[in-house]
């Protein structure tokens, strides 16, 4: 039976690198055929711990600790040199096991955006077959839903009162309402829904492979670090890798895929000696294969937040006088299994326009937490308030992932380059407009008692932007950095194959041609859906 710490052979058919959102979709899928052998890789432990499990116990994941890579940015000279924390997931399910679980896959033009980039087959029409195929969606099917897929997506079931005043501030200031970010449109006012099977996560690895762990033909190592793809006449014949920090060699029979997401794919395949020379032989890497792509391209939403201290101790916080609620919350949990410790606590949402918004496609998405959050959640804030988010959908700057050295264990540099195009700025400060009069309008004026960032001084546009500048953070969802498509800079083609390599696919968020408007979470998992229908065309 195959098991989180399995037995290592020396060869398989195939061998997927990453256990994240991408992985366990294609180890599941592939391991399907009974005649085929399967082993998924994995860095990080088993996911067994309870902050995993319950959703108000995000802010420990998102912060730090063995489940996370815990990057960090190379100095940002746009934001004040400053060094941006990046958590990504280092266990099974990656960081559909760490994030805020909200199922968004994007607007439709995205994916046909895909298709006129070069990525032939990826229209919007593909896609949301693909997303109604794996959807298990509590309100049941309809033309935007499945219900009879493997990840459970639901409503969240307690709103907490004061997102729900910032649905009414919403009302106030003329924006219609949205109770389905995923159907026919994103503009507006909504809550998300959540990738939770009742009152737990579900992740990538709840829903495509834990089913598969009782197939005698999928192995699923943990604590496996991978340190190159071997490469023999142009072809990808295997991995090297450690297992708990002793050496292995497992070689594919068919082929091998990277499925370690933004970073850690262009990582490998630069450790591997594929990508482009001139980086490689300053790492100290052969270079094998020149593709100048790999590691450039990358993607990412810039975030930049409002807060704001609230009376009342309907928020999420600490203090004295919501201690027994918190003690009592904790011991139901325990005991019981439910309670609000099992509500997630990231809830209102919006899609809406900035001034460079093109085509009445929204470019802005707010993100409403009725608690004070600050630096991931690093930092602890005493009392009671409110954290409104808004970030850029369609930044047009780009950064790059690089290796500093030969040695797997080091991070390499990562560079987002944010705000390097300088018109991306001006979304942010028309988003940092929005969403403080949204916490100024009349449905907060009982609960208000002052606003702490950007702080009730900080007036005019070019105080704004001084403020971005100095605290805006990540929203998590960097891609593109192998992406696909066509021109000098494309890593894959768009069966995910990588350019001048036989045998070596990647297939996760690294390979979209272009940020979508949304989360990542659930277009990553699409990205598997279709990469692994082709593998098993490709191989049978």
């Amino acid at each position: 039976m195959a098991r989180s710490k399995g037995e290592l052979a020396a060869e398989y058919d195939y061998v997927v690198v990453g256990a994240g959102s991408a992985g366990c979709l294609i180890a599941g899928a592939l391991s399907e055929d009974r005649d085929v052998t399967v082993c998924l890789l994995e860095a990080g432990k088993p996911d067994k711990g309870p902050e995993i499990r319950s959703p108000m116990l995000l802010q420990k994941v998102v912060s730090g600790g063995p489940y996370n890579w815990a990057y960090e940015t190379v100095p940002q000279k746009h934001l004040n040199d400053r060094r941006l924390f990046w958590p990504r997931g280092k266990t099974l399910g990656g960081s559909s096991s760490i994030n805020a679980m909200h199922y968004m896959r994007g607007a439709h033009e995205n994916y046909d955006e895909w298709s006129e980039l070069g990525a032939e087959g990826w229209s919007w029409k593909d896609a949301l077959a693909r997303f109604k195929a794996m959807e298990r969606q509590q309100r049941g099917a309809d033309d935007w839903h499945g219900a009879d897929g493997p990840l459970h997506v639901q409503d969240i079931p307690k709103l907490n009162p004061l997102t729900e005043l910032y649905f009414r501030a919403g009302d106030e200031l003329q924006y219609p309402r949205n109770p389905d970010f995923n159907g026919e449109k994103q503009y507006g006012f909504g809550p998300y829904q959540v990738t939770m099977n009742g009152p737990r996560r579900w992740s990538a690895a709840d829903a495509f492979l834990r089913p598969a762990m009782a197939r005698e033909n999928l192995t699923v190592l943990t604590e496996a670090m991978a340190r190159r793809v071997m490469l023999e006449g142009g072809r990808a014949t295997g991995v090297e890798l450690d297992v708990k920090r002793q050496r292995h060699v497992i070689h594919a029979r068919k082929e091998v895929i990277l499925c370690g997401g933004a970073i850690n794919s262009p990582q490998l395949l630069q450790l591997s000696g594929v990508g482009d020379a001139d980086w490689l032989r300053a790492a100290g890497v052969t270079p094998e294969v020149d593709v100048p792509g790999v590691g450039r391209n990358l993607q990412d939403h810039l975030d930049i937040t409002a807060l704001m201290r609230t009376r009342s101790a309907d928020s999420i916080g600490q203090s004295f006088r919501r201690a027994p609620k918190l003690i009592y919350d904790i011991l139901r949990w325990m005991i019981r299994g439910d309670g609000d410790f099992t509500v997630n606590p990231v809830q209102g949402g919006a899609f809406l326009n900035s001034s460079m918004a093109k085509d009445g496609l929204p470019d802005l998405q707010l993100v409403f937490i009725p608690g004070l959050s600050i630096d991931h959640g690093r930092k602890t804030l005493f009392g009671h308030g409110v954290t409104l988010h808004v970030c850029h959908l369609y930044p047009d700057s780009r950064g790059e992932i690089r290796i500093r050295s030969a040695d797997p264990y080091e991070h390499p540099d990562i560079d987002p380059n944010y705000l390097d195009v300088e018109s991306d700025i001006v979304p942010l400060i028309d988003g940092l407009e929005i969403v403080r009069r949204i916490l100024h309008a009349p449905a907060f004026d009982e609960e208000r008692v002052a606003e702490m960032h950007p702080g009730e001084d900080v007036e005019g546009r070019d105080a704004l932007e001084a403020d971005i500048r100095q605290r805006a953070e990540t929203l998590y969802h960097p891609t593109s950095t192998c992406a696909m498509g066509r021109g000098d800079l494309a890593v894959v083609d768009p069966r995910c194959r990588v350019h001048g390599v036989k045998g070596l696919r990647v297939a996760d968020a690294s390979v979209m041609p272009r940020l979508v408007g949304g989360n990542t979470n659930a277009p990553t998992m699409l990205v598997a859906h279709k990469a692994a229908e082709m593998i098993r065309a490709d191989n049978s």
